[in-house]
């Protein structure tokens, strides 16, 4: 099957209406994310698609797959191996660090967000300011606007810069390019410690400023999560692991009230597969390792969509 015709039975069976970038918008087949307009959310062409909400992506082939299409007889297109560099902001960060953390309303701007303390934001190096990108002629430039900035480390080299969007436009995380996704802060989990498994890494550094005895990591969105970061975290040794990832399908799926929630779903987007479960997963690639893990039990009175920081507001800790 050509690239032509699998395309095309995709494209039968989302019925995205392109748009002038020359992608096509109908609501993430993963996440259940609704396009809006003047907002980037999913998006597929014949390459393949990507959710920039809940971070899936992958190429023709896969986005059949999540559909649940049979592609054993598709031939993906022979294309030239392309080399990508290290982005420039990587080989040498200490310098645009150094604004994030000195920039002079960052402890206002966090505050309006999550009730983070200096000491905690210092702690993990969260800053302010504007994110490095490139071009497609492969020239650099700044974001226009600022974020709250969050970096992520990886055997202590800095691998990636996420932004939190202080706005209602656009979408809420974006990732400056050459950005790679790690597990937030697993090289600071001491051994022994109960770690907590949280989709959003502030998220993860409120439940340690509120419970110092605890330890967390992030994986930045529900479907980011990599099967081979359970080793690196079993790696560290820690006594327990809690999975708390969001009270949605997409993260620790709904528990008991999962069910009712497929059907709203399935209203809602007909024709569609309701998203799967990711929590269990993580719980199941960890207990694999020989790790102690359960999966977080939200309580009856927790919204749908809550995290862990509806936890830390709510008492539930």
């Amino acid at each position: 099957m050509s690239v032509v015709n699998l395309f095309a039975e995709v494209q039968s069976r989302l019925g995205g209406e392109e748009n002038r970038r020359g992608w096509y918008d109908v609501p993430c087949p993963q996440c259940g994310k609704e396009p809006k307009r003047g907002q980037v959310h999913f998006g597929y062409r014949e390459q393949g698609g990507r959710c920039w909400v809940c971070g899936w992506g992958g190429g023709l082939r896969e986005l059949a797959e999540l559909l649940d299409m049979d592609s054993s007889d598709y031939v993906p297109p022979v294309r030239d191996a392309v080399i990508k560099e290290v982005a420039r902001w990587r080989m040498n960060p200490w310098a645009l660090l150094a604004k994030y953390k000195d920039h002079p309303q960052r402890a206002d701007r966090w505050a309006g967000y999550k009730p983070l303390t200096v000491e905690t934001l210092d702690r993990h190096g969260f800053g302010l300011g504007r994110l490095p990108f490139q071009h497609p002629d492969d020239s650099w430039y700044m974001s226009k606007s600022d974020w709250l900035i969050v970096p992520v480390y990886e055997d202590g080299a800095l691998v990636a810069l996420r932004g939190r969007n202080l706005t209602d436009r656009g979408p809420k995380w974006i990732s400056a390019t050459g950005s790679q996704y790690a597990l937030w802060n697993v090289d600071n989990v001491p051994a022994g410690s109960i770690c907590w498994v949280c989709e959003n890494y502030v998220d993860a550094a409120w439940t340690m400023q509120a419970h110092p005895e605890w330890s967390a990591v992030a994986i930045g969105g529900a479907t980011t999560w990599k099967r081979e970061w359970a080793a690196r975290l079993a790696d560290r040794s820690p006594a327990q692991v809690i999975v708390a990832l969001d009270n949605d399908l997409t993260g620790n799926g709904g528990g008991k009230r999962r069910e009712a929630w497929e059907a709203d779903w399935k209203q809602d987007h007909p024709g569609l597969n309701p998203p799967i479960a990711n929590g269990p997963k993580i719980v199941s690639d960890l207990q694999a390792t020989g790790l102690a893990v359960r999966l977080f039990e939200w309580p009856e009175n927790a919204p749908q969509k809550a995290g862990v920081d509806w936890a830390l507001d709510n008492g539930n800790d």
